[in-house]
């Protein structure tokens, strides 16, 4: 059999065409897709936690912000729930990064040093900073319909005094249905996507998250996210959310 060296050429030149294509193709997109047209990094909603109830029951970091001290924080803890308990809003950074995955704010007596509002202000503030922080209203006084848009910030609301089960019951159900990676990547891309970060940016965003979940390396969030660093209120908002993430895979 004669090969000539056209053939040669020929053959050689579909698997370069293909290799420029899809560099192309990626550079435009923001794809990862390798030399056979597959993609090499899922979507992220496509990951799986593998942790289960218990397991995340244990890794809920909760916050009781009380001065009457009437959350029964002793019981939580008996039955293994990982919980702290405040008098008063003492490290407000811990509340704004999302240290803490539950918040449980008394509206009254915690914050003034802080905010003419106390907790109500407390709760827009951590909400505008980190949207899926959980926060759960906790109050014996009714509630005040001028302070309407506060309300609705919050995940939930709990009466002062209640029941032991039934605040378990509330805080189980925050746990089983939003403190799950995928409420906090959909939340993630929506605020990329609100601020007018391009799918490719996104796309690559998300290949930094991929590769540190996979424990390649630590995310630099300033230099990733080089394309929005004139926002830094921006920038510590995705931080914020995108360590949250990170705790699923741990």
């Amino acid at each position: 059999m004669i090969i000539t060296l056209s053939t040669c050429l020929g053959a050689m030149a579909v698997p370069f065409l293909n290799f420029v294509a899809t560099k192309f193709y990626n550079s435009v997109t923001g794809s990862s897709k390798n030399f056979i047209w597959s993609d090499k990094i899922p979507d992220l909603t496509t990951l799986q936690s593998t942790l289960d109830f218990e397991e995340l029951k244990k890794r809920t970091r909760i916050v009781v912000i009380d001065d009457e001290k009437t959350f029964p924080v002793s019981l939580f803890r008996n039955e293994g729930y990982s919980i702290d308990e405040w008098p008063k809003v003492e490290d407000y950074g811990k509340l704004q990064s999302g240290f803490y995955d539950i918040i449980v704010l008394d509206i009254k007596g915690v914050a003034m040093h802080i905010s003419n509002d106390d907790g109500l202000g407390v709760l827009e503030d951590i909400k505008h900073y980190n949207p899926s922080q959980i926060i759960i209203a906790y109050s014996q006084h009714s509630f005040d319909l001028t302070k309407s848009k506060f309300w609705e910030l919050a995940d939930e609301k709990i009466a002062k005094p209640s029941d032991f089960l039934k605040m378990k019951r509330i805080i189980d159900d925050l746990i089983t249905t939003k403190f799950n990676p995928n409420r906090y990547i959909n939340t993630l891309h929506a605020i990329l996507r609100n601020n007018q970060v391009g799918e490719k940016q996104i796309r690559r965003f998300d290949k930094e998250i991929y590769n540190s979940i996979k424990g390649k390396k630590k995310i630099n969030f300033q230099n990733t996210l080089e394309f929005i660093n004139t926002k830094t209120e921006l920038v510590q908002k995705i931080a914020n959310i995108t360590e949250t993430i990170l705790k699923f895979f741990k």
